[in-house]
């Protein structure tokens, strides 16, 4: 019988120990398994931009070829074989970037539109250069104005095509709805301003070329270019986030405005008011390209600038997602071996030899019973006294309740910030409601991190959890001992008060609030400094806690609605 209490007892230290084993498993495998996902969904994030970056270099150089094209159909019998020479080394070039683009695609999973870019855009393109060598090809005597006019048009279409395929990738990125989908909205912004920027110059390039009067269309065509130009130049500006202005941003950004917005769209309009005053064009058709074509590539310029950023953003996403992987791997791995070594080292430091106590003093109480006075004298020696032995028992229980009590604090306390978890607050709501009246003198306070998305989007999820421990000190300075702190959410935290007046209550909310607003934060990243604030509702009785959390929660949303970092009551 002896030995079967002491294998029930042995049993029972293991079940507790494979539970200790399986909680920790079940909080560190959903937390190891959501950095993973966003370690993993970084690096698609990455690989998406880099596809969009290729295909954006694409566009432009498809767009950019209208310029050696335009010098070579507006050649004199002089210049036509060194500009016919250029025109082929650029064709060269741009057919080596649809190689790429077309290898790009498919690495990065978009293998229908790597098909498209084959089938579609190459046609196009070879189209459009058919209906350029025909042009080039035609004598200059037979040469007409309206047919070059349509040959310019012709390679419109390979762009056109090709900037659907840029908005196509955009469109099926899953990355486009993320912290940096701003940037997708840009690149697209910029690759239409690129485009109209070429269209305003090529709309007057054949009539210039045969110094013919502009048609009426072709100068509606160009007045409307050059108005849209200007509102999506502007749209750049407005989109592009304060914080991402950068010196460079700024530089590049007023680099449009003078080369291009102040210098090349006035080429343009001059040549459309000497066609309507019947003059003579001050510039020849490839006067015209050469003058306008390296304005064009200030929009280029920040494009690539943009783009580059955006990669560069990604880059930074993704070694944070990775670093905080592989911390919540090594954390969760600790833990359980922590936890293994403490059940290890209790079982046979301590549990061991308490049954091995217990096991000692019901023998004795055998022998005395069933024995003479000399077996019974012969087991006293052995422990020296039953006395002794229950002073062991009573060491062995205070060494045992100490380690429970040590397990549950662990099991009741948030990881990141030391204070209560919910798991407290229902042990805390158990007490509470076997109390007459329980809830009638207790004070809730609810303290929300304001704006904490947006902390998260722009500085990353670990400068995030610093702020997050940051207000968590805040609450343990500016509260009773007595009190209750819990994390009742991600940025969110319960204050539970008893036995306290109303207005001192209140005075520690407003406390709380003072002391969050006056942190000083860094984000090592940039060294940038950032202020933060919180949002708190105070409530004081209720007839239940869902009650009281209800009416605390009704101030939370009060102090939320009058402008954040506010006490509502």
């Amino acid at each position: 019988m002896l030995k079967l209490h002491s294998e029930h007892i042995g049993k029972r230290l293991l079940i507790s120990m494979l539970v200790i084993v399986l909680s920790l498993l079940c909080i560190s495998i959903p937390l190891i398994i959501g950095a993973y996902r966003d370690y993993q969904q970084s690096k698609h994030t990455l690989v998406e931009l880099k596809a969009l970056t290729t295909v954006a270099d694409l566009a432009n150089q498809i767009s950019r070829e209208r310029g050696p094209s335009n010098m070579a159909m507006s050649s004199t019998a002089e210049d036509l074989n060194k500009n016919l020479e250029d025109l082929k080394q650029y064709r060269k070039g741009v057919d080596e970037q649809i190689e790429l683009t077309f290898a790009t695609l498919q690495n990065a999973g978009f293998k229908q539109l790597a098909k498209e870019l084959k089938f579609e855009i190459q046609n196009k393109l070879t189209l459009a250069r058919q209906h350029v060598d025909k042009y080039i090809e035609t004598p200059f005597q037979q040469r007409q104005s309206s047919q070059l006019d349509t040959t310019i048009v012709s390679m419109f279409g390979a762009w056109d095509s090709c900037h659907e395929l840029l908005k196509n990738v955009v469109m099926q990125s899953q990355s486009k709805d993320g912290g940096i989908s701003d940037y997708y909205t840009l690149v697209m912004i910029l690759a239409e301003l690129r485009d109209q920027a070429g269209r305003v110059a090529s709309n007057v390039m054949a009539s210039v070329t045969f110094h013919e009067p502009i048609p009426n269309e072709n100068i509606a065509r160009a007045l409307q270019t050059q108005k849209q130009v200007r509102y999506l130049w502007d749209l750049v500006n407005t989109m592009q986030h304060e914080q991402n202005k950068t010196p460079e941003f700024n530089h590049l950004y007023v680099n449009v405005k003078r080369q291009f917005i102040d210098l090349g769209l006035p080429i343009v309009t001059q040549l459309i008011e000497q066609s309507h005053a019947g003059e003579a064009y001050f510039l020849k058709g490839t006067q015209l390209t050469a003058e306008i074509s390296p304005k064009f590539t200030t929009v280029i310029d920040l494009q690539k600038y943009l783009l580059e950023y955006s990669v560069e953003a990604a880059e930074r996403e993704q070694s944070a997602a990775q670093r905080k992987f592989l911390s919540n791997l090594l954390i969760a791995l600790v833990s359980l071996m922590a936890a293994l070594f403490t059940m290890i080292y209790a079982q046979r430091k301590v549990f061991y030899p308490l049954i091995q106590a217990r096991d000692t003093i019901v023998e004795l109480s055998y022998a005395h019973s069933s024995a003479g006075s000399d077996v019974v004298e012969h087991k006293l020696r052995q422990v020296h006294s039953l006395y002794d032995a229950l002073r062991k028992l009573q060491d062995m229980l205070k060494q045992r309740d100490a380690f429970e009590f040590e397990l549950k604090s662990i099991a009741n306390t948030d990881r990141l910030t030391g204070v209560s978890n919910r798991l407290a607050l229902d042990e805390y709501l158990k007490l509470t409601e076997k109390l007459p009246n329980h809830f009638e003198n207790i004070c809730l306070i609810i303290i929300d991190i304001d704006n904490f998305k947006q902390v998260n989007d722009t500085h990353g999820h670990i400068f995030g959890d610093n702020v997050i421990v940051a207000v968590a000190d805040c609450l343990k300075e500016n509260v009773r001992h007595s009190d209750l702190i819990i994390r009742f959410g991600g940025d969110e935290f319960l204050v539970v008060m008893q036995n306290i007046e109303f207005d001192k209550a209140v005075a520690s909310a407003e406390k709380i609030r003072t002391a969050v607003a006056s942190l000083d934060l860094i984000d090592p990243e940039n060294q940038e400094k950032l202020n933060i604030s919180v949002s708190i509702g105070v409530a004081v009785g209720a007839r239940t806690w869902m009650d009281l959390l209800e009416k605390a929660d009704k101030s939370l949303f009060k102090s939320k609605e009058g402008g954040k970092n506010l006490v509502s009551v």
